[in-house]
């Protein structure tokens, strides 16, 4: 009897273990089951993505278009026009933007983005803006630069194997230092102002294997002079330079209108 008891409690472990060993195997293989299936669903979401690019919705037919995006790092040069003075700068600049794979029509792609660009203006000549009687700017002794700014158009246009025509519109705030000779012995009387308004123009390039980037931009408007923004020194106040300003002294408020022009040719590196 206890042999027959030992018997079948032997039969009972091993059947008990069988199981276990069942349920493991099924569990590993529902584990690679579920693994596999999600491999498979990322391949399928990645591969409507290329480097380089973002995607831009999905039409019926389940096709999805693709826009690359590109930014870009610049280094230019630019000849300004404001009001009665001209300016030669040094540009840095930056600018970020997509453009679509499909082509819309004849094989123009749509391109749309923003950029930025830095002048720092190096060279001067023409005359004050500022003062009443629009005297001529000390172009040899002064120090520094002559003033710096920022430009921040929209962009939107069309690129065909790499040539592109893109119209702008945006701001541009400028910091100008306006120097004059002294009417005595000692340093020259300088002045800072402050320039802003909206700027609308169009620019072209031509992109070298999307490596490099080769434009032109031009943009115009019709800037402000702030009048709480215009800051005479020391030297200009003992010459009596304060007196002459058109916002402070003659209108007593912002000036308004002051002709914007700017020619801007840089290189880019795409990346």
């Amino acid at each position: 009897m206890k042999k027959m008891l030992f018997i079948l409690l032997g039969i009972l472990v091993i059947t008990l273990n069988l199981g276990v060993a069942a349920d493991k195997s099924k569990t590993k293989q529902k584990s690679k089951v579920r693994s596999h299936t999600i491999k498979q669903t990322r391949t399928t979401v990645l591969r409507q993505f290329s480097r380089g690019s973002i995607v831009d919705g999905a039409k019926s037919t389940g096709s999805t278009r693709r826009w690359y995006l590109f930014n870009e790092g610049t280094v230019g040069g630019s000849y300004t026009i404001l009001g009665h003075s001209q300016y030669s700068s040094v540009d840095l600049g930056y600018s970020t933007y997509i453009r679509s794979i499909e082509s819309l029509f004849g094989g123009w792609s749509l391109m749309a983005g923003t950029e930025i660009s830095v002048p720092l203006y190096l060279g001067v000549k023409g005359k004050s803006n500022i003062l009443s009687d629009h005297r001529a700017l000390e172009t040899k002794e002064r120090e520094g630069l002559a003033g710096y700014g920022v430009q921040l158009p929209f962009m939107a246009g069309f690129e065909y194997n790499g040539f592109y025509m893109i119209g702008l519109i945006g701001y541009t705030w400028l910091n100008m230092k306006d120097t004059y000779l002294s009417a005595t012995r000692g340093e020259n009387p300088s002045a800072e102002t402050l320039y802003d308004g909206l700027i609308y123009g169009a620019g072209v390039g031509y992109k070298i294997s999307n490596v490099v980037n080769i434009g032109v931009r031009y943009t115009t408007g019709g800037l402000t002079n702030r009048k709480n923004q215009t800051k005479f020194d020391s030297r200009s106040v003992a010459e009596n330079l304060d007196n002459l300003s058109i916002t402070k002294r003659e209108r007593g408020r912002d000036l308004y209108g002051i002709n914007y022009e700017r020619i801007y040719a840089f290189i880019a590196w795409i990346f």
